[in-house]
């Protein structure tokens, strides 16, 4: 075990003084954390941004719990925000700040081990993405120990994106003697997925479990899984079709693991939180929309970091609640950890949410929130964000409507240099605790066209958010199918 995680493992329990059967006291609450992929903010039904969106089941997590609609993640792509969600920090700091720049360091603590601490069981399904550049899991069996999820605190693990996977158990909730174990499953990968996730549930009922659930849409490769294709809108394009088939098919699955805790009798003790990892890429479209925000996956305007953010906990959180402040991502980390009953442990950069939700805590749970990526950079208080592109500099009014506040045009910078120079402060001082590089940095060549296509309005992708393929069928209006 990496020496680091060993000491903080060694202080948890020094801290609470208790032996693992205390920890699994009955009262903590079992805590899911399902993670949807290139998932436009749009495109949950209780946004009410899209008429052809349908997600019942998501949409009954929103009436019983609470919509965080000013939820944001981390980075606006894969790689980090799951770095982000899972360690609770700003991936930054140990160099995850972008695709490709290798696997989850082990001396970072995850969700999964601190929660292990506190006496819970932990298992993971889908896509992982922390591991680096492993492309053929089968010939590397040594690596996969320390850099997939059995590595990084998971007892039970069912890894995997399309067709192959990794795993500890299968689908009958059998061990793997030889784990882990490569599978193949040729099924739609939504339904395996599900599948894995149901079966950990009754594995676990009994006592405190934490899953997380990366379920693997509507990233592409698109598909077009039934019945939910067949129940798409035939005069939307064939992307927006797969789509919407696909998240369809996703939300169903939310619903047989909504009605699997009630099954078992452990719905009012379980914490289900749904986020999506970043937007929606416009100019390689998946199907899926950011409407009405402006600028899509890879980018540090709202398309591309703020997601539908959505939590259910019958009986302790408000039912129909919509929370207004910012919140990120990395407060699922501090917000597990204080519901384990595990001390407060500074390294960790997000807030718990919890009384704030129920009331008990008045005011905003962050200032400020903070954006690096590429040779993009951001920080938004409770009304204003600076964005920097190279040495571009964008100050946007976000008390102005959603579709309309991060537009060039509506640039504040020389109306308000003050506010502008007051958050690049505190941006650059928080940069300046960050591994370099530091900013600013030269812009790349696919930011700079990012946020000429869809901020400055010079390029095919943005039309009030819709791709221009969506919009030649005419998909802004209309009839349904």
């Amino acid at each position: 075990m990496n020496f680091t995680k060993l000491k903080h493992r060694l202080c948890f329990a020094v801290a609470l003084g208790l032996v693992a059967a205390a920890c699994a006291a009955p009262s903590k609450p079992n805590i899911i954390l399902i993670y949807s992929d290139d998932h436009g903010y749009a495109d949950l039904g209780a946004q009410g941004t899209d008429p052809d969106i349908r997600t019942p089941n998501l949409d009954a997590l929103v009436q019983n719990g609470v919509r965080f609609s000013r939820g944001y993640v981390s980075a606006p792509q894969c790689v980090p925000s799951r770095a982000g969600v899972l360690t609770g920090r700003y991936q930054q700091r140990f160099g995850l700040e972008e695709n490709g720049n290798g696997s989850l360091p082990a001396s970072e603590v995850t969700i999964a081990e601190r929660l292990k601490s506190a006496g819970y069981t932990t298992g993971q399904v889908g896509k992982w993405h922390m591991s680096g550049n492993i492309r053929d899991a089968s010939q590397m069996k040594p690596r996969i120990l320390d850099l997939y999820p059995g590595g990084q605190g998971f007892d039970e693990y069912y890894t995997g994106q399309l067709n192959s996977y990794v795993a500890s158990h299968d689908l009958k909730g059998n061990r793997y003697s030889d784990a882990p174990r490569f599978v193949e499953d040729t099924r739609f990968r939504i339904l395996w997925q599900t599948e894995a996730a149901l079966s950990f549930i009754d594995r676990h009922a009994e006592a405190p479990f934490f899953m997380y659930l990366a379920y693997y849409a509507p990233h592409v490769p698109l598909e077009s899984p039934e019945p939910w294709f067949s129940k798409s809108p035939k005069h939307l394009p064939l992307e927006r079709r797969q789509a919407l088939a696909m998240i369809a098919c996703m939300d169903e699955g939310i619903g047989q693991i909504r009605a699997k805790l009630r099954a078992q009798g452990i719905e009012k003790n379980t914490l289900i939180i749904f986020v999506g990892d970043n937007g929606a890429p416009l100019q390689k479209w998946d199907g899926s929309l950011n409407t009405p925000l402006v600028g899509e996956k890879g980018m540090l305007t709202d398309g591309g970091i703020r997601v539908p953010f959505v939590a259910e906990w019958p009986g302790t959180f408000p039912a129909g609640k919509v929370y207004d402040a910012p919140v990120i991502n990395l407060d699922i980390a501090a917000s597990a950890v204080a519901l384990a009953g595990l001390p407060h442990d500074p390294v960790l950069e997000g807030v718990n949410l919890v009384p704030f939700v129920t009331g008990e805590k008045r005011g905003q749970p962050h200032e400020t929130l903070f954006w690096r990526w590429q040779s993009q950079a951001a920080v938004r208080d409770d009304r204003w964000k600076l964005i920097l592109v190279g040495n571009d500099k964008f100050l946007f009014d976000l008390n102005k409507p959603d579709g309309d506040s991060e537009l060039a045009k509506n640039n504040q910078l020389e109306k308000h240099p003050e506010i502008a120079a007051a958050l690049e402060k505190k941006l650059m001082a928080w940069n300046a605790t960050l591994p370099p590089p530091r900013l600013p940095r030269p812009p790349t060549v696919h930011n700079q066209s990012w946020f000429d296509a869809n901020v400055r309005e010079i390029g095919p992708t943005r039309k009030n958010g819709v791709p221009a393929a969506l919009r030649n069928k005419g998909a802004e209006g209309g009839d349904r199918d």
